[in-house]
């Protein structure tokens, strides 16, 4: 079993766009959704569920009458040979995604093992990211890194330029904002006389970015690839490792 991110996506042409969630990748086979297999799509509280079928089943007609009366879909998985997709996948699509609140742009988090996959929405308020890897400049080692970036951080008051402390205990890593009428000489003192990083929000590709490493990030506990969880508020962002419970998994 492992947790993954995906996101709702756009299907159709502008006039008749619909919602739609794309699965694929290797790893589709390893939890037993390979070649044709049949795939049930309902929805269920937060999110939707996705089952594996057995291609023997007793009756068809009888699972898409039971599967359309739920409000799902049944749908093949395929192999994919496609630019950007390739190997075996799935793809569900359609205003019934609406009808379960899900809209073009949403983040979603997916639990998935063998013939059973349960996507979630993210909560508003909250992120979740990967932490990256970066190398150490002076081993050349992979060490975590974390990297944020997104509209998010805008609403959250984290704006190109401005300076934000960084405070970390096992478990959880605090970014605070700072006003913007701060100096940057205050706000050295001020981190420097409460042992906090001073870290200030980048602009990179059209996007509020923050990214760092080093002790701070070890300090918590965060390893490469790990899923964190980034609870924000304005002038707050609080980075736990990710708990499936907040998904109501």
């Amino acid at each position: 079993m492992f947790y993954q991110r995906l996101s709702v996506h756009c299907s159709g042409s502008a006039d008749n766009s619909r919602p739609k969630i794309q699965f694929y990748g290797d790893w589709l086979t390893e939890m037993g959704f390979s070649g044709s297999a049949l795939v049930q799509a309902l929805p269920e509280p937060g999110g939707f569920c996705f089952t594996l079928k057995n291609n023997d089943i007793e009756s068809y007609s009888s699972l898409f009458d039971d599967t359309k009366e739920k409000g799902g879909s049944l749908v093949r998985v395929f192999i994919s040979n496609g630019q950007n997709v390739k190997g075996p996948t799935f793809t569900v699509s359609g205003k019934y995604l609406e009808r379960c609140g899900l809209k073009t742009g949403d983040a979603l988090i997916a639990k998935c093992e063998y013939g059973l996959i349960r996507v979630r929405k993210v909560c508003d308020g909250m992120h979740v990211f990967n932490i990256q890897k970066r190398k150490d400049r002076n081993t050349g080692e992979p060490i975590p890194n974390v990297y944020l970036h997104g509209s998010w951080l805008d609403d959250a008051l984290f704006t190109p330029y401005t300076l934000v402390t960084v405070v970390s205990v096992p478990g959880l890593i605090t970014l605070t904002a700072l006003d913007k009428d701060t100096s940057y000489q205050y706000a050295c003192h001020h981190a420097r006389q409460n042992k906090m990083r001073l870290l200030s929000v980048s602009f990179r590709r059209g996007s509020s970015v923050i990214d760092f490493t080093g002790s701070h990030v070890d300090r918590a506990g965060f390893s490469i690839g790990e899923l964190v969880t980034a609870i924000y508020e304005q002038g707050v962002i609080k980075l736990q490792k990710f708990e499936p419970e907040r998904l109501c998994f």
